[in-house]
């Protein structure tokens, strides 16, 4: 099985020089500046589904300042065998191969250096990480059990657990690390909803790292269980547990929405969670999405006794998504999608607290009016939201996958993607659009956010991307960026350096037509060794 290289040997071997300047001010301009892209993965070269890789998180430790991201990996995965069957995937998934793996960069982003979280056999049954990664950091538990950074930074990173060989639904763990991502203690469940009639999935990790903070330390991690037999996003339920031992040990699960939902009132689409620096946990998603009958609202669900109870939702926004249906590729699944590419785009809430206050931001994608931008709300109390209104929009693109993070000094940061629209006449034409990655920021209270800065030096073709079944695009659900003291650290899915594939496309076509019949071509000898390659990219942007 091919591995990703170790971080020892990748010192004396990886050189990835960082690209030039893509966005500067003009001479004697004020405001963000992008210093360097890096690639993150280290699949050069390799064939699909190898050099896939997608859903990156990122953190840093503010002592060391080293950087820590996590991504779906799929340089474990067999070459693709290929398949006679109509419909079938010609690259299924090995049961046993991992996912979740991580990077570290120790030079302020220019170069990484990585391998997969190790462990998951330990795991009781033995499993295999299943990816979702969601990375933070916070304070060591020092010898006299209090918590203290003056102890050292314990990173920690969240990841789904796939069964081997056995029925069972996915579980979430949590992994951490004494030494910046250099070695991994074992993985240990963080949820007590296993059941082998669901599925975890889509967890989110924070920590609580206000020193003035009642639970100070505290590790908080939400997830959402999936009903395998349910249709749709039916009967969604989120939790959230929580440690006060570093991740060794993990609080009952606690129930944090209803249960009940279906296609006419709207499902739950799953969001993030973040802690304020009054230790306020807040966690927030989408409730009646898509609904026929009901605004989709942004809700959050907030605790101010450590997550041991959680107030009923609040609203904080109403939001209009992506269309969920009326596309070509109805015939396949549902999901929203922007249009112009056939991957899968949910507008679900990502928060992030202000270490400088008690303020808490939250920022969407919202297509309402016709063009995708970026929305934000502010509280600081997770009860009581303002509305900051479109606070990023790009013309002539639909913006995508926003997160957001706060620097120590209360600047907000805020990372997205954005896509090129297609004619007003073929709203689903694919194989043309590109997506770019985009920078934008405010001062403390995010009331006036500057223009959005182009991050990536290259665009991207969403088209040269797929799921294992190449059926549709695939671009994975989220990316992330993390705050230090002067610099933002942004990674994104990133698809420069995947080429577009004729057999593909035209089994894409047939499949969208309704063919019963259509058998998947071999990427791995039908298509260029590039296609498919979605890379993590990451770029450094200095306020």
């Amino acid at each position: 099985m091919r591995r990703l290289m170790p971080l020892a040997a990748v010192a004396s071997l990886l050189s990835l020089a960082a690209v030039p300047l893509t966005a500067t001010p003009a001479a004697g301009a004020t405001g963000p500046s992008v210093s360097a892209n890096a690639l993150v993965d280290s699949d050069h070269g390799l064939a699909f589904p190898q050099n896939k890789q997608n859903e990156p998180s990122i953190t840093r430790d503010p002592l060391t300042g080293v950087l820590i991201a996590g991504a779906n990996d799929e340089i474990s995965q067999p070459a693709c065998p290929g398949t006679s069957t109509p419909l079938a995937s010609p690259c299924p998934f090995a049961p046993a191969a991992p996912t979740s793996a991580y990077y570290v960069s120790t030079n302020n982003g220019q170069t990484w250096a990585g391998d997969y979280l190790p462990g998951f056999d330990t795991l009781s049954p033995p499993r295999t990480s299943g990816g979702d990664p969601s990375l933070s950091y916070g304070p060591r538990r020092c010898a006299s059990g209090a918590f203290s950074f003056s102890c050292g930074v314990a990173i920690y990173y969240a990841s789904l657990a796939n069964p081997v060989g056995e029925f069972a639904g996915e579980q979430v763990t949590v992994s951490r690390s004494y030494d910046d991502g250099r070695s991994w203690a074992d993985p240990v469940y963080a949820t007590t909803t296993d059941n082998k009639s669901n599925f975890d999935d889509h967890e989110w990790i924070a920590v609580d790292e206000s020193p003035t903070s009642a639970h100070f330390g505290r590790v908080y991690v939400n997830w959402a269980v999936f009903c395998n037999t349910c249709a749709g996003n039916g009967n969604v339920k989120l939790y959230v547990a929580h440690s006060d031992d570093e991740g060794r040990t993990w609080s009952a699960a606690v129930q944090v929405s209803a249960a009940n939902n279906n296609a006419a009132q709207g499902f739950r689409e799953t969001g993030q969670m973040t802690v304020s620096s009054a230790g306020t946990v807040e966690v927030f998603w989408t409730e009646n999405a898509d609904s026929t009958k009901h605004p989709s609202l942004q809700v959050a669900a907030v605790s101010t006794d450590g997550g041991a109870t959680f107030s009923a939702p609040v609203t904080v926004a109403q939001v209009d998504d992506y269309p969920l249906t009326g596309t070509p590729f109805d015939v396949v699944d549902l999901f929203n999608r922007v249009p112009g590419m056939s991957a899968r785009v949910d507008c679900y809430p990502h928060p992030a607290a202000d270490p400088s206050s008690a303020r808490v931001y939250v920022v969407w994608c919202d297509f309402g009016g016709g063009q995708g931008v970026v929305k934000g709300a502010v509280s600081s109390d997770g009860t009581h939201w303002t509305g900051l209104g479109t606070i990023a929009s790009v013309s002539g693109r639909n913006a995508f996958f926003p997160e957001a993070s706060v620097a120590p000094n209360g600047t907000v940061s805020l990372t997205f993607n954005a896509l090129t629209r297609p004619p007003a006449s073929n709203p689903w034409q694919t194989g043309a659009q590109v997506y770019d990655n985009y920078y934008a920021e405010s001062a403390a209270g995010g009331g006036a956010f500057g223009a959005p800065l182009r991050v990536s030096s290259a665009s991207s073709n969403p088209d040269g991307s797929g799921y294992n079944n190449l059926q549709e695009q695939f671009l994975g659900d989220y990316i992330d960026i993390v705050d230090g003291p002067s610099s933002a650290y942004l990674v994104w899915t990133d698809a420069r350096s995947a080429s577009l594939c004729q057999a593909v496309d035209a089994y894409r076509s047939a499949v969208y037509g309704g063919s019963t019949t259509a058998v998947a071509p071999n990427p791995d000898s039908a298509c260029a060794t590039s296609f498919g390659n979605t890379d993590t990219e990451a770029a450094v942007v200095n306020y």
